[in-house]
């Protein structure tokens, strides 16, 4: 009970502080930015005050009491009646909530199956699939270390002595709530869902933004959920009939792979299993995709403003897409392309009645005092990141500094960086101490042995497939915001192919997931300008589609199939001699165990699988000898 009070006081925490800087396109919207925000804010407020509480024996009593004495403060003080009138914005594309709702309570199903399915509990043990185990043995031993344990200041449980070089809020977090009361599978996959899913609803407000159209933004988020490489080609060629194909993909226990020497193939660094393996990845890439949303709407604010300012002198060219004076005022989904609007007037819809939303003033340079707390607040929050995951901290940093250069507001967006530094970068210097020295930041070729340029440009056309094609297509029909927008986002594959930032070279895939996963909507975009085509444009368009869906689809059937491993928890000899013979500062000299009872009764072991400390920048060489 006293967890989802938890959640329920960080939901309305989150409601109430960025009430005061964003404007949200709908409620789905606003509720998903104040999970976030929230979750931000208050997990970061929570380990901070169990670091104050570390020398008692139950650091988290403290912490979550001050907590919540802090946060009713904070709620009061910024008037919590306020966070049922959020300003919603007046130029939301026409489209059907009962589409919507259809969508996102799809979307609920899969989170749930994904979460669900492959972490649980039952007879006293913890029961996962096979693809999870691996990840979660140091995972799971960094929940129960702060669920039971005792782990303040914070350490890998897996490699004991120096300080945590691990990105770590997240497990932190579903501790804290097991702490609470909720057992460990119920905790991290409550928190799982409930990010997975905010993160596709900003996803999903992104595209509308971006192209001003709500069927843009269910189908990019849509194709999240199917990522594909050429790799189905080769595994269904293989099979040799149609019957024993269909057998094949019925029975799949293994990730497609395409045949050539691409490290990570095999672990599925391509799949949907990163986003339920790697489940911090969904909080951090949703605070981007909230910024990135803060960052268009202020974007069209800004080229709206400035087209109102000089009627007299400035000559605005319609786009191909722009609509006659005489059109309607708001876009059916199913729009044609003369019906979509033009860059600078993208904003210009009907006032929906049942939001009964503010009005914002328009944008001038008077108003920057009013603007700027938006962007500083947007800075913060990615400052906040690097904690919850630094990969992505990292690709946002990269986004947003083209984004300086490529768009105006460069004020602003300075002062977003500033923020965003001046906090991560401690975190950043604390996740370095004592770590093994990266070979070289510079780095060519991700972990291609023989990068060249046509060897990388046969990666990536692999590795994405028919998705280029889209993409191709979106940017012919795509505005200047659109293309600049691209670009940014495509700094990412850059930032992979260019720079090791760890001794463990494959841990840039994350920057091309984060890319990928932003970049359907653009690849969404080209399937919607097929389809509003004639009879062959359609055709072409389900020919896509099953093309760039093809492979997520199949692997589905090795979702389902996979093993199932147990691991002793709760209710054996072992675990009842643990808690009552040991203590959480208790340091075991072990087999290099990658999940074990010690581990998930909260204890610690002096070397665990090397490869997890190794990848993570410890010194294991010594502990080797």
């Amino acid at each position: 009970m006293l967890a989802l009070i938890y959640l329920a006081t960080t939901i309305v925490l989150g409601a109430c502080v960025c009430r005061r800087f964003y404007c949200f396109n709908s409620w789905l919207h606003y509720l998903a930015a104040s999970f976030l925000v929230g979750l931000v804010l208050s997990t970061w407020a929570t380990y901070l005050l169990a670091l104050a509480f570390a020398w008692s024996s139950k650091p988290l009593v403290g912490a979550n009491v001050l907590f919540f004495l802090l946060a009713v403060l904070a709620i009061y003080n910024l008037r919590p009646r306020s966070m049922f009138d959020p300003t919603l914005s007046r130029f939301r594309p026409a489209g059907s909530t009962v589409w919507d709702a259809v969508f996102i309570g799809a979307f609920l199903v899969a989170a749930c199956y994904l979460m669900f399915g492959t972490l649980w509990l039952k007879d006293g043990n913890v029961k996962m699939a096979f693809v999870v185990w691996n990840d979660f043995g140091p995972n799971l031993s960094l929940v129960q270390s702060f669920a039971v344990g005792h782990n303040f200041p914070t350490e890998y449980p897996h490699f004991i002595g120096p300080p945590i070089r691990y990105h770590f809020l997240f497990w932190f977090q579903a501790g804290n709530l097991e702490f609470l009361g909720l057992n460990m599978a119920w905790a991290l996959n409550l928190i799982s869902v409930l990010s997975l899913l905010a993160m596709l609803i900003l996803l999903m407000t992104l595209g509308e933004a971006l192209f001003n159209s709500r069927a843009v933004g269910r189908i990019g988020a849509s194709l999240f959920f199917f990522p594909t490489t050429l790799s189905y080609a080769p595994f269904l060629r293989s099979q040799g009939s149609f019957s024993r194909a269909v057998d094949a993909v019925k029975h799949l226990n293994h990730w497609l792979w395409s045949g050539y020497s691409y490290r990570g193939e095999d672990w599925g660094i391509w799949s949907l299993g990163i986003y339920y393996v790697q489940r911090h990845l969904t909080v951090a890439t949703g605070a981007l995709l909230m910024v990135l949303i803060f960052v268009v709407r202020r974007y069209r604010d800004f080229s709206d403003n400035e087209t109102k300012r000089s009627p007299s002198t400035r000559v605005v060219k319609p786009e191909p897409n722009a609509l006659p004076k005489t059109a309607p005022d708001t876009l059916p989904d199913d729009a044609t392309r003369s019906e979509s609007l033009a860059e600078s007037t993208t904003e210009m819809g009907s006032l929906s009645a049942p939001t009964r939303a503010k009005q914002e003033p328009a944008f001038t340079k008077q108003t920057l005092g009013g603007t700027l707390p938006g962007f500083v607040f947007s800075g913060v929050l990615l400052g906040l990141l690097p904690m919850w995951n630094s990969a992505v901290f990292v690709g946002a940093a990269a986004v947003l500094a083209v984004l300086l250069i490529l768009f105006p507001l460069r004020l602003q967006m300075l002062a977003l960086g500033v923020a965003a530094g001046m906090i991560a970068l401690p975190q950043l210097i604390y996740l370095s101490i004592d770590g093994v020295h990266t070979p070289k930041l510079l780095h060519w070729g991700f972990t291609l042995p023989d990068p060249t340029m046509w060897n990388v440009t046969k990666y990536l056309a692999f590795t994405f497939g028919y998705k280029w094609l889209l993409i191709a297509l979106a940017l012919v029909f795509a505005t200047g915001l659109q293309r600049r927008m691209f670009l940014a986002l495509s700094s990412l594959i850059l930032v992979a192919f260019s720079f090791q930032f760890s001794i463990e070279l494959l841990i840039n895939h994350k920057f091309l997931n984060t890319w990928v996963t932003l970049i359907n909507l653009f690849a969404a975009y080209g399937l919607c300008q097929l389809w509003r085509a004639r009879v062959i444009g359609k055709a072409a368009a389900v020919v896509l589609t099953v093309s760039v869906t093809l492979g997520g689809f199949i692997e589905w059937f090795r979702i389902h199939n996979d093993t199932i491993v147990d691991v002793p928890f709760r209710q054996n000899r072992l675990s009842d001699w643990l808690q009552a013979n040991t203590t959480p500062k208790d340091v075991f000299l072990s087999d290099r165990f990658i999940l074990h009872p010690i581990l998930l009764n909260g204890r610690r072991i002096f070397y665990g699988w090397p490869y997890f400390a190794w990848g993570s920048g410890y010194p294991t060489g010594p502990r080797d000898v």
